[in-house]
């Protein structure tokens, strides 16, 4: 069914292109996926249906799992459609006998054996697109993960490592006159603190790049009661989620402050107006902050990197540069809804809907700024 989606559609212009991703941001506003797993769904999905019809058959009748099939789906991404079809018929016998694990080391093995060139190409492509990313954890917690050329990983685990080394000995060094919780801390956390301090070094550069005309900064969000120690209600870090009270204020000593006034019944952001085209900074702030992410369905692109619209273009009755008409898409989600026939409507209560082209709607509630 998630290849029919995009099978009709042709491998040959920029517009195809763009027909493809607005049909996969159609599947995931339906299902409640994000659009980033949904595009590579479709393109498993066909794969699996389009060139591998023997994995496809084994599949159909119960012989191999979901897994196996998108494991070799996946992986035989960028061969040929010959190439594909020799890999397959390499693996496919044993793939029910093969716990995913072993199936994937098959299919790396019979890629290698099939085009041998391949893997300097992918090598090269990896080192492209090499990258950062976040993962949130429980607890308060999250992950920074990064990935690179092996060399290059190795030499930052080694300065993290040295680095840690050198504070735990000036530690115990100092032992006596230190809480010995400091003093013992595990290597590992030393490390994460090291590339903390890192960090903090770089933001204090007034050279870096700015977003959405500011630099970038850490945003935490906490109600009155709870700041002062009266409550202890969840606060928010952007781009994380809620986070324990204790937490915001230990954050909040050392930071620098801004009041965002909100509606005590609701907790979304109060609104103000403009006759203005371009966003005033006074805007573009309350806008970010209020609502936190691009507003299509699922999208997780955080608001500081996406685009102010307007809903009704400026210069149309009603198109007027105010919070009641503006909200923040992603460049891709913006390009939607301004050529790809989609709808938005921006309600008073800051929920949105959208309409897609099929006549499918959408309803995205507003973003409280607590819970």
């Amino acid at each position: 069914v998630l290849a029919d989606v995009v099978d009709d559609i042709p491998d040959r212009s920029a517009a195809d292109d763009a027909e493809r991703e607005w049909r996969s941001d159609l599947v995931a506003a339906s299902l409640s996926w994000s659009p980033r797993s949904t595009a590579h769904r479709l393109v498993t999905a066909r794969r699996l249906v389009r060139e591998l019809p023997l994995t496809h058959g084994l599949l159909g009748a119960g012989e191999i799992s979901f897994r196996h099939a998108w494991v070799l789906a996946d992986e035989v991404g960028d061969l040929s459609s010959e190439d594909i079809a020799a890999v397959e018929a390499r693996v496919i016998e044993r793939a029910p006998a093969q716990t995913v694990a072993q199936f994937a080391r098959s299919v790396r093995r019979a890629i290698i054996a099939v085009n041998p060139d391949l893997a300097a190409a992918r090598r090269a492509k990896a080192v492209r697109l090499r990258g950062v990313r976040r993962v949130a954890y429980a607890d308060g917690m999250a992950g920074v993960i990064a990935t690179m050329e092996a060399a290059d990983a190795e030499t930052v685990y080694q300065a993290l490592d040295a680095t840690a080394r050198k504070a735990a000995a000036e530690a115990k060094a100092a032992t006596e006159a230190k809480a010995a919780t400091e003093a013992e801390l595990p290597i590992d956390a030393r490390r994460s603190d090291a590339l903390l301090a890192w960090a903090d070094d770089a933001l204090a550069n007034p050279d870096l790049p700015r977003r959405q005309g500011r630099r970038v900064e850490l945003q935490v969000v906490i109600d009155l009661p709870s700041l002062l120690g009266m409550a202890e209600n969840p606060a928010e870090l952007i781009g994380y989620g809620p986070i324990p009270a204790a937490a915001a204020r230990a954050l909040a000593g050392e930071a620098g402050w801004r009041r965002l006034v909100t509606d005590p019944a609701d907790g979304h952001l109060l609104d103000y107006g403009t006759s203005i085209y371009r966003p005033p900074r006074r805007l573009v702030d309350y806008l970010v902050a209020r609502d936190r992410r691009c507003r299509f369905p699922g999208c997780e692109r955080q608001a500081d990197a996406c685009d102010i619209d307007h809903v009704c273009p400026a210069g149309k009755p009603g198109g007027k540069t105010a919070a009641c008409n503006c909200c923040c898409l992603c460049r891709r989600h913006h390009r939607m809804k301004t050529h790809g026939g989609w709808s938005l409507e921006l309600h008073d209560d800051g929920s949105v809907t959208w309409s897609s082209p099929s006549g499918y709607v959408f309803n995205v509630d507003p973003v409280g700024q607590l819970e």
